[in-house]
């Protein structure tokens, strides 16, 4: 259902506000998108709604999906204030977590990582204004912590979380470029560790993306990229008669060198890893497949010949669908936001910016953002507007 025609409090014709956009696959087939924002308004009466805070368009922005369509999205608003959106699948509602909770404001370019919802436990994690990692946790009730024995996340680093059976980790570039990982939640659970010194990993490109994702009972993978731009994947494992880390380096595995550092993005399965989204030398978007060995397909299509560019300033994002194909989604040098569908011999594409008539995408750093989840009814895609319509 597009949610055009309704204004929001305070914003008059021909003024501009931010938005977060929902666009939805059915299980038919067709596509629709949401503005979220006003998705989730209350009715102030007199045709008048109050909209969900409007993003920060410097913001993350993540997304959680389980069961047949229950979604929720996270994001910054315009003040720092930490914002839920949720929908069981019939309507939208937005919560202000920061004053609910009292959780602390967000940098201005904090990014944001979701572990994903195990054992009826959602992890969050972001960065606050001087910063410190902000751990939230919900469990029926949310709770956070502020840890300053954590060391600070610096502004160029990306956030990566994952859930196993072990417990809940969180992953990021300190201002050496060492990979840390933050286990646990509260006192004195949380352990701290230098991945980089502990598993004598290859140093990380100022630039490099990151992503993770877990399985099993320890199984976790963790995907960065060195300074010759090559994509680095470690190994954490427990519980099978052995623990400890290793490491390989995927560009002697068949996987093509990255662009710039590249943004990452893997697709959360309940088993092994399908793959890692990223650019490749000429921005041009791959799909370094795992499994039985790595490989490298090209994202491309031959319909009219086209074979994509990524613009830039683009974030990518993936999902796994339950028949475990991948999806994925970038900006491409047209500002037109793309999805694909593969791997097959051609991947399937939708130029959805043309097809759905869409708000135009912000113009926003390279960590974000963009968030792509998978219910039983198919894949949800969130992006960023500042051209929203009323």
């Amino acid at each position: 259902m597009v949610t055009a025609g309704a204004r929001p409090t305070g914003v008059m014709p021909g003024g501009g506000y931010t938005a977060v956009i929902e666009v939805a696959r059915e299980p038919d087939g067709t596509f629709h998108w949401t503005n979220l924002n006003i998705a989730a308004a209350g009715d102030e009466g007199r045709g008048i709604l109050r909209p969900a805070p409007f993003p920060a368009l410097t913001s993350g922005l993540v997304a959680d999906g389980w069961g047949q369509d229950d979604r929720s999205v996270y994001y910054a608003d315009t003040d720092g204030a930490i914002i839920e959106l949720r929908t069981d699948g019939t309507s939208w509602a937005f919560k202000n977590l920061t004053s609910r909770v009292g959780v602390p404001v967000a940098a201005w370019n904090s990014p944001f990582a979701l572990a994903g919802t195990r054992s009826r436990t959602m992890m969050l994690y972001y960065v606050e204004e001087d910063g410190q990692l902000v751990v939230m946790k919900a469990r029926g009730t949310w709770s956070f912590m502020v840890k300053r024995r954590i060391p600070k996340v610096p502004a160029k680093s990306a956030l990566a979380a994952l859930q196993n059976g072990r417990g809940r980790f969180l992953y990021f570039l300190d201002k050496r470029d060492h990979v840390i990982e933050v286990e646990g939640f509260g006192q004195p659970a949380t352990r701290i560790t230098d991945l980089t010194a502990y598993a004598r990993l290859p140093a990380a490109s100022p630039l490099s993306g990151l992503t993770a994702v877990g399985w099993g009972y320890d199984h976790r993978r963790i995907y960065y990229t060195n300074t010759d731009d090559n994509l680095i994947e470690m190994l954490g494992f427990g519980g099978e008669g052995e623990n400890g880390w290793q490491w390989q380096n995927l560009g002697w595995k068949g996987v093509g060198q990255l662009k710039d550092g590249s943004p990452l993005s893997a697709a959360p399965t309940a088993g092994p890893v399908e793959g890692v989204a990223l650019w490749g030398r000429e921005s041009a978007p791959l799909w370094a497949k795992g499994g039985s060995g790595w490989n490298t397909q090209e994202i491309h299509t031959t319909r009219e010949g086209a074979r994509p560019v990524v613009a830039a300033h683009s974030s990518v994002a993936c999902a796994a669908g339950t028949d475990h194909r991948p999806w994925v989604s970038y900006l491409g040098e047209d500002g037109h936001l793309a999805l694909w569908r593969g791997p097959e011999s051609d991947w399937l594409w939708w130029d959805l910016t043309a097809d759905l008539k869409l708000p135009a995408a912000a113009q926003v750093a390279p960590q974000g953002p963009l968030a792509l989840i998978h219910t039983e009814r198919g894949p949800r895609l969130y992006y960023l507007t500042d051209e929203p319509e009323f």
